[in-house]
């Protein structure tokens, strides 16, 4: 009997984890961008920005940045985290570069931003 409670509860925890990791927000992604792509989908639901992505992509993924920055056709995007415990302060470690509304490149650690995952 407890073999079978413990069972069903390890999976429907499992099925539940695994919606949540990628099924939810992918779905959502797909709903609210029809014309994407499903590979395009399952990268912006995994927060994975890369070079040829639009800006509308990479806000998708990691949300709002936190500073941007424009040069002519170019832009920077910069993601920051709070640090601290007495007197926090922001800290960037993330950046998107974009050209002509293209990402070109990315530079700093992502994984920095796991945060992100608490708003979907």
């Amino acid at each position: 009997m407890w073999i079978r409670i413990v069972t069903i509860v390890f999976s429907g925890m499992f099925f539940m984890s695994g919606c949540a990791v990628g099924g939810y927000r992918a779905s959502k992604i797909q709903y609210q961008h029809r014309k994407w792509d499903d590979t395009t989908v399952r990268k912006v639901a995994a927060r994975k920005v890369e070079a040829g992505m639009t800006s509308d992509m990479v806000r998708a993924a990691l949300g709002i940045p936190d500073s941007i920055s424009r040069d002519g056709d170019k832009e920077k995007w910069g993601y920051a985290i709070q640090v601290g415990d007495y007197e926090p302060r922001e800290e960037f470690v993330y950046f998107v570069y974009f050209k002509y509304g293209v990402v070109v490149k990315t530079a700093g650690d992502r994984s920095k931003l796991a945060y992100l995952s608490w708003y979907d």
